[in-house]
Formats: C-alpha cells, structure tokens, sequence
C-alpha cells in the first residue's frame, strides 16, 4: 500500500504498508501456488495460524497479481462472497464457523481446503535483521547491533525490531489488529479500569481474550453480570465467548432469540457448550438433540450427525435402564439421526437409522395406543428412505401400512391427521406410477 507520507512507528508494523519486504516461506508458497494451478474450477482455501505469524504478509505476497480473491479475517465475517474460481481466506482459527462456510462452499460446486501457518524459528535470525534494517531506514535512524529474541511469531520479532530500532511504538495508540489488542490487554492489567462496551471494543477484548488469560477473565466476568451486552455484540465476538461454559450460559437465550444468528453457526457452538456442561444423562441427551438441529441449520452437517448419534447414544443408555420410559425418545432421536444422515449423503446409514426407529416404534405402540402416530411417521419416514435407496416393494409395504394408520388416525381426529394421510397418500401413488 504506497503511502505519500512518513509513516508511525504503529504503521510501520503494519503488513498493509510491506515496509518489511517479504522472505521465506518457500514450503508454504509452494503449496499455495500448487493449489491455485490446480485442476478444479472453483477452489476456496484457508490460512489459518496464531495471531501475528505471519498469515496476512503471506497471503498478500502471495495474491499479488495471480488472480487471487483474499479475504483477511475470514471468521469475522458475516458472509462469504464466494464469486471468483480461487478465494483464499486468512483466520487465526479454523472451527465451526470454518466447517460451516466450507460445506456451503461445496454446495456451491467449490473444493475447500486449509493449510496450517505455522512459527519459522529456523528464518528468526533473517527476519529479524532484515526487520532492523527496513525500520531504521523508514526512520532514519541507525540500524542497530542486537541479537534476535526468542520471539513466538513473526508479529513479536518485528516489534522488538522496531523497539531496537525506536523504542517503544505506543503513540499513536493502534486501533486494530494483534498490536491493539496487546495495548488492550496492558491496559487491563490495571483492575480500575473498565472495558468499553462498544461491539467495536468488544470484538478488540474477545480477540484479545482468547490469547491472554486476564483478558478472558475480564471478558468472562463482564458478560457474565451484563448478557444483554450480547444483544449488540458482533457475531465475532459471540462465537469466542460462546466457548466459554459461564458466559455461554448467561448470553445463550439471548442468542437462540436473536434474528442475526439463524443459520450462523453460533447458536450450535453455545448448545456444543451447553451439552458438555449439562448434569445429567437426559439433559446431555436432549442438548445433543438441539445441537444436531442447530448444526443442521448452519449447515455443519457432518457435525449434526455426530451430534444425533451422541443423542442417539444417551438414549439408547437410559433405554437399556429403563425400557417403557425412554424407548419413544429413542425411536424419535433415531427418526432424527436419519434425517442427518440424508443431508450428510448417506442414504445407506439412513434407512438403518429409520428401520430400527420403525421396530422400536411397533413395540411402541402395541403397549401404548397413544404412540400411533409415532407409529405412523415413523413408517412413513421408512417408505422415503427405501424408496430413495430405489427399493419400491418394501417402500410401497411401509407407505401402506402408514396410510391406514393414518386413515383411523384421521377418522377419529380430522383436523389432527388429514393432511398427513394426504401427504403420505401423495407419497404412495407417486412411487406407485414410477415416480422418484
């Protein structure tokens, strides 16, 4: 980025002005170009490391004119514009939000990938006599005679570059990224002073946060005593705070509530945190269940299965204690399992899950008339997924046996059960005349 201007010594340390030209990195900009001639149309990849390793010095010198869409920050985002054939995205994590947009992605006919970026000891020594000489000359100022520190990331071994060159960069005080964070995070140290609540501030604590042990503890302490802090809070900084058992728990009605989540992957990142908290066996149960919905709605649908057959698991446990008590739950966390697995493309696992729901339905049902209709959707759910696996005769015998169910279902409450024996009525001719 040219500048007309000197530049702060805050600036100086930004990537975006490349006052520390580029080096190393061979192995990694091999991969990345490997990626970029590959033969796949569209292709969306994720840089992922610590905070200050490196990433966005890499991504720029990597995309500079090659035809490469980058987006810094990825998982800050509320959306992914996902238009150009290559889509390199930059983050610190890669998580739920990273599986969500990756599965999106491949609906969207996009390969997805990711490459770790890791810390480079071995280049430490270049980096840093290279970081000296650049800042001394942006300065005008002699270049100094220091040993490398054993800095963590690429970030920290330019700061002590620039602090052997200038001395401390704290004016003026930086407004975003790591540099702005550690500022956040000194200021903290000092338990007078109190965090803005600003969602700009917030997301600035939450990254800090999740680096720092005080700056996680303040976070942690302030949406605890305050979650309608999470009425206006960024999506960014949810999905940190969402990992954390007692903040979790105090914002997590708020988000389910809150219209700007539906389909984000937060509202299942809180209900994942929720469930390894929960006390017993039946709420770890049900939690499991909302979390493969959730997951589901965000489409992270590997994990939704994962989530369903955990559900499906602490039912089948309490089934085994106490069989008339907790068999309906578990036929209806089966029904379940198998609608995650039709999303995830195993049509197979699917018609498992649905027969064993249908078996543990019929015994149901023989001991409680009342579970008819458990009885009847189970069946029908049958049919569909032996019919989409092309197994019409046995569809054909389940969608019938729905069907009549349905009939006296419907003859004793009409307005309860007509337009299911309708739908699966619909379902039976159709499969009947050669419909898929």
């Amino acid at each position: 980025m040219p500048v007309d201007r000197t530049l702060s010594p805050v600036e100086l340390l930004d990537p975006r002005y490349e006052v520390v030209p580029f080096h190393g990195r061979v192995d990694e900009l091999a991969e990345l170009a490997r990626w970029r001639e590959g033969g796949e149309a569209r292709s969306v990849l994720l840089l992922h490391g610590p905070a200050g390793v490196g990433k966005t010095r890499l991504a720029r010198h990597f995309a500079a004119d090659s035809g490469v869409s980058v987006v810094d920050d990825a998982d800050l985002a509320t959306h992914l514009d996902l238009r150009e054939p290559r889509v390199l995205l930059i983050s610190r994590t890669a998580g739920w939000w990273w599986s969500a947009h990756r599965q999106r992605a491949a609906d969207l006919g996009y390969r997805a990938a990711d490459l770790a970026v890791t810390a480079r000891p071995d280049e430490h020594e270049t980096s840093f006599a290279t970081a000296c000489a650049h800042f001394a000359y942006a300065l005008g100022l002699p270049i100094p005679t220091t040993t490398p520190p054993d800095a963590p990331t690429l970030h920290d071994l330019h700061l002590a570059a620039l602090v052997a060159v200038h001395g401390s960069p704290v004016e003026p005080a930086p407004t975003r990224g790591r540099l702005a964070e550690d500022a956040l995070a000194v200021t903290l140290l000092d338990e007078r002073i109190t965090p803005d609540r600003t969602p700009e501030a917030l997301e600035l604590l939450l990254r800090a946060a999740e680096r720092l042990p005080h700056a996680r503890r303040r976070a942690e302490e302030l949406f605890t005593a305050h979650p309608e802090l999470a009425d206006t809070a960024t999506g960014a900084t949810l999905r940190i705070l969402a990992e954390w058992p007692a903040p979790a728990r105090a914002v997590a009605r708020r988000v389910f509530d809150d219209p700007r989540f539906h389909g984000d992957p937060l509202p299942a990142i809180l209900t994942r945190t929720l469930a390894r908290e929960a006390g017993t066996r039946l709420e770890q149960a049900e939690l499991h269940g909302l979390l493969a919905a959730r997951a589901a709605l965000a489409s992270l649908r590997e994990e939704a299965v994962e989530a369903a057959c955990q559900e499906v698991a602490l039912y089948r446990e309490a089934a085994a204690e106490d069989p008339a008590e907790h068999r309906p739950a578990l036929a209806d966390a089966l029904a379940d399992l198998s609608l995650r697995h039709i999303a995830a493309g195993r049509l197979e696992d699917a018609l498992t899950a649905a027969e064993e729901a249908a078996a543990l339905c019929r015994v149901v049902a023989a001991e409680d008339r009342d579970c008819a209709p458990q009885l009847a959707r189970a069946l029908d759910q049958l049919g569909r997924r032996r019919a989409a696996l092309g197994r019409r005769a046995e569809a054909l015998a389940a969608l019938d046996e729905a069907a009549d169910l349905y009939r006296d279902l419907a003859e004793a409450h009409p307005k309860l059960f007509r337009v299911d024996l309708a739908k699966v009525t619909d379902q039976r001719i159709g499969l009947a005349r050669g419909d898929q």
